[in-house]
């Protein structure tokens, strides 16, 4: 199909418009019969394989790619490199190395070298590369910028609630600098760390992250990334959902200060909870029953307040002052979340009976938990190693302590209006963005990072982010797990069988899926030209983000 223009303007160039248009598309209708007409390949027996050849090739990515060019990123990469004299393009550079990390994850080097296996262009060196990720860091907010107003303007965005987390990447080094520092890594391990902060929208997709020095406590990543997203996005509120590590009267007063709301869990055996609310907690007063009257789910609240200190910047006088807040609390507790707590907790005693019997074989680092059910234990401050001043025993009041929270959750919300019902369904879903991270580790292989200056890190994070939007954006378009969304993106590969000919050999229900959210039907074919291919690229570059499933 091709759009032959407007009447008036056709008119102006043809005597008879509507017979060149006729005689046009009976032209086009030739050519598509052609190119559908059976071919005679020629197979030689003797033939040898041609080792500096790319024998096969991956197609799939037109599916990733379509939505890349939706999203807008190459604009912005455009405009920072208009009239700058450089050798490569620097969008050609983040698309191959953003498909490459949804088709293959690896290093830098590895994507580059893996240029040859794409249908689409990727005319750079290996240095031209390395050199672009300065430049990619440095795009970093436009980039993410174009991408919000690119996902808000298709209707993909809902800003109901929006979903913080914090994680962390390793380094495969030993000494730290200004970034990489050793901090709590979420994998344990004793190598430098840098913290990323990860804003989602109630429909999982990405809205903002930004990376954070690896001692950087968890609770003080939030405000940044909630300001840029608030920047781009252009909203005057929003109800932020995060765990129990984010939640501190710092970021309470922020979200008071602006006039956001919150919805924060919060440990019942923790300093932030009172005697008295861990007491309202464990007493099974005014605990109602589930949907039905499932016994296995129960749940209350109650309201509260609580006092925050606003700077002087944050109030109308001027003047810094304790401001009183009201709250809702609602506690509830499951059964599946008390069996999980018991089942997590016997691998722990499990440690801490093993560091009673052999301390020497477990440091500070090591113990995972354990210290907390072991009498008498004491870690040196410099290596973590155990000092044995006093006989270890196992704590089993502690444990006998900890089995009374068994499934007990609290949540404390500044939505004081919702039902009970509503904090909790908007809590729970808090496990996309912990699925995001999943996703970045497992699926993207974000970690361990390679690359080691700052830009270079940001560039890293930021190729990361663009995959795993892309990835979530189909996601929501077919749903279909990220895994299976990139085993078919990577499957979907083709083999030279003569020199224009491609064969391809991978078609699922799956791919179909794939293939009818962004409109790209020819990649349901058999056997395709290499200009065909390349119009199949073309028609993705033209992309759209589809609509949910």
């Amino acid at each position: 199909m091709e759009n032959l223009g407007h009447l008036d303007a056709l008119a102006a160039e043809h005597a008879d418009p509507v017979a060149w248009g006729r005689a046009r598309a009976a032209e086009l209708t030739e050519a598509r019969r052609a190119s559908e007409q059976s071919v005679p390949i020629e197979v030689h027996p003797a033939q040898r394989i041609d080792k500096r050849a790319s024998n096969r090739k991956n197609l799939g990515c037109a599916i990733a790619l379509s939505q890349y060019a939706a999203l807008g990123v190459e604009r912005p990469l455009r405009n920072r490199m208009r009239g700058r004299r450089v050798g490569y393009d620097l969008n050609a550079v983040l698309r191959l190395l953003v498909c490459e990390r949804i088709v293959d994850p690896g290093s830098k080097r590895a994507a580059w070298l893996n240029r040859g296996r794409h249908f689409f262009r990727a005319e750079f060196t290996d240095d031209d590369a390395y050199r672009a990720l300065d430049e990619l860091a440095a795009s970093r907010d436009a980039v993410v910028s174009a991408m919000n107003r690119s996902i808000a303007a298709s209707g993909a965005r809902d800003l109901s609630a929006v979903y913080y987390d914090v994680t962390n990447y390793y380094f495969e080094v030993d000494g730290e600098d200004g970034l990489r520092r050793k901090g709590a890594g979420k994998e344990r391990r004793p190598n430098p760390i840098v913290q990323m902060g990860l804003l989602q929208d109630a429909n999982g997709i990405p809205m903002a992250y930004r990376k954070f020095p690896g001692n950087t406590a968890d609770c003080r990543t939030m405000i940044p990334v909630l300001s840029d997203m608030k920047r781009d996005c252009g909203v005057d509120r929003v109800v932020t959902v995060a765990d129990k590590g984010l939640n501190c009267l710092e970021n309470i007063a922020a979200a008071a200060a602006s006039g956001d709301g919150f919805v924060l869990s919060q440990s019942v055996r923790g300093t932030r909870s009172d005697k008295e609310l861990r007491a309202w907690v464990l007493s099974e007063e005014g605990y109602e029953r589930g949907a039905g009257g499932d016994a296995r789910f129960r749940s209350k609240s109650r309201q509260g307040f609580k006092t925050v200190h606003l700077r002087a910047a944050d109030t109308a006088s001027g003047r810094a002052q304790d401001v009183r807040i009201d709250v809702k609390y609602v506690a509830f507790w499951s059964e599946r979340y008390a069996r999980r707590a018991r089942r997590e907790r016997e691998g722990v005693i499990e440690r801490a009976r093993g560091l009673v019997a052999n301390p020497g074989a477990y440091t500070r680092a090591t113990s995972h938990g354990a210290a907390q059910f072991v009498r008498n234990l004491h870690f040196d401050g410099k290596t973590g190693e155990v000092i044995e001043t006093r006989r270890l025993e196992l704590d089993e009041e502690a444990i006998a302590e900890a089995e009374r929270y068994d499934g007990y959750y609290l949540i404390v919300t500044s939505e004081t209006g919702w039902p009970d019902g509503k904090v909790i369904d908007t809590y729970r879903e808090l496990w996309r963005i912990e699925e995001s991270f999943r996703v970045t580790k497992s699926e993207l292989r974000t970690r361990p990072v390679y690359v080691w200056t700052p830009r270079h890190i940001e560039a890293h994070l930021l190729v990361c982010y663009v995959a795993l939007t892309i990835l979530r954006l189909l996601q929501r378009a077919t749903g279909l797990p990220c895994g299976r969304i990139r085993e078919e993106i990577a499957a979907m590969s083709g083999t030279n069988v003569d020199a224009n000919w491609w064969v391809f050999d991978h078609r699922t229900n799956e791919s179909d899926l794939l293939v009818g959210a962004v409109g790209l039907e020819d990649l349901k074919l058999r056997v395709l030209t290499t200009g065909r291919a390349t119009e199949i690229l073309a028609k993705a570059a033209k992309g759209r983000i589809p609509q949910a499933k």
